[in-house]
């Protein structure tokens, strides 16, 4: 079995959120994130950058919460006098059917880069992954 990999990349503007298309249409068609990494455009002290990627729109609150199911993956990068450090977690277990976003709620822009890996889902399985997305919320 081949495994479709893909790296997404991109910009999102300070204090912003963008949306990646990853539904192809096709209803068994699933993602699983396998890194994220954030980063800023510039290498000066001080121009820090956390980001937050989310599997649904609603799950972008400006802050970090692992007890929202929405949230998927976290990811910080800083710069200081003695160096700098990037950190980033992906939640387990999460299925990506539609969309993604990617909130930047810094000051400054930040660059990400997400790796995803293609699943094959059974009716039964998308079905739940989609719930999932909607952490089961629509009125």
């Amino acid at each position: 079995m081949t495994r479709l990999t893909r790296a997404l990349r991109g910009q999102v503007p300070a204090n912003t959120t963008e949306r990646i298309i990853c539904d192809d249409g096709v209803f068994t068609d699933g993602w699983v994130v396998t890194d994220f990494r954030v980063f800023t455009t510039s290498i000066a002290t001080g121009d820090d950058t956390e980001g937050l990627l989310a599997i649904d729109e609603d799950g972008c609150t400006g802050a970090f919460d692992a007890s929202d199911s929405r949230q998927i993956g976290w990811s910080f990068f800083f710069i200081g006098a003695n160096g700098g450090a990037v950190n980033s977690f992906i939640a387990p277990n999460h299925v990506v059917v539609r969309d993604l976003f990617v909130e930047n709620f810094s000051g400054v822009p930040m660059n990400y880069v997400i790796d995803i890996e293609r699943r094959t889902l059974t009716d039964d399985q998308a079905i739940l992954a989609l719930i999932q997305e909607r952490s089961q919320d629509d009125l």
